[in-house]
């Protein structure tokens, strides 16, 4: 990397130290933290006074430029089960710790942009909104997630966020959707007779495109991705076009079951999500 040298070379500084600050941030810059302690080292034998008048700001830039991986990260073993209300969601984050792969940053998409999806099933919905494309995006990703995911189909029970790491319960307000995000849903099958987990990742929301693409996590029950895509029909008008790519190696569950169930549920997302947007503009008159 250009600016770099290898870890078999070192910088030394001279017997004449200078006490200027600006000096200092500049090698920390050009010479990153190990060279910085080499520095600090040299300033004690040669100035103590330099080094108590500087030594706040020489430890604050150590503390900015520590590497990534020094910074204590969350692990799976860190989320509260007792906070979980759904007990399939709960059964789900066990399965999850029993299988390895403690840190959030371990948890996978199945799918990622390139893959290849001719393996998969595909099932194509397509829903159109009375607003205009603007206040359509705005709605599906600057709104609460938790109010988009509580529905009469399905009930957010945890989320997890990647880099930073952080743990988010039903009760914590999400500013808005964004990439990193993993959701652990309960869904209500059946009149809620049978309630299954489910578990996915935001892997991409592309504000050109207009594009949403999550994606199943490793280890669910069924792999893929799906892709929300909105296009404007007039200036008061948006089309929504749901596109899902899945499967889990039984044929029965892909090709009947699967498909049952998700056009219930995505039709009941997008209906939410709908309602929250009418609701919005009745308010603002």
């Amino acid at each position: 990397m250009s600016g770099l040298k290898n870890k078999n070379e070192s910088y030394h500084i001279s017997g004449h130290i200078s006490s200027s600050l600006e000096e200092t941030i500049d090698m920390i810059i050009r010479h990153g933290v190990q060279e910085l302690s080499n520095a600090f080292y040299t300033l004690v034998k040669v100035n103590f006074k330099v080094v108590i008048k500087y030594s706040f700001s020489i430890l604050l830039c150590l503390l900015l430029l520590r590497p990534s991986n020094m910074i204590a990260q969350l692990s799976l073993s860190d989320i509260q089960l007792e906070k979980i209300e759904q007990r399939s969601v709960r059964k789900y984050v066990k399965r999850q710790l029993k299988q390895g792969g403690n840190k959030i940053e371990s948890v996978k998409a199945s799918w990622n942009d390139g893959d290849d999806l001719s393996e998969y099933y595909k099932d194509v919905m397509t829903f159109e909104v009375n607003n205009s494309l603007m206040q359509v995006w705005g709605n599906y990703v600057s709104t609460d997630p938790s109010t988009l995911w509580n529905n009469r189909k399905s009930t957010k029970g945890l989320m997890l966020q990647k880099s930073p790491d952080k743990i988010y319960y039903e009760e914590d307000c999400i500013e808005q959707t964004a990439t990193g995000q993993i959701y652990y849903l309960n869904l209500k099958m059946l009149l809620g007779l049978l309630n299954m987990a489910v578990a996915f990742e935001i892997i991409s929301i592309d504000h050109t495109e207009r594009l949403i693409a999550f994606s199943y996590v490793e280890g669910n029950k069924s792999l893929g991705v799906q892709q929300i895509k909105f296009y404007p029909l007039d200036d008061h008008s948006t089309k929504i076009i749901h596109t899902s790519y899945f499967k889990s190696g039984k044929r029965f569950r892909d090709r009947r079951l699967y498909p049952f169930f998700h056009k219930k549920l995505t039709r009941d997302f997008h209906e939410n999500v709908n309602n929250i947007l009418q609701e919005e503009s009745s308010i603002k008159g």
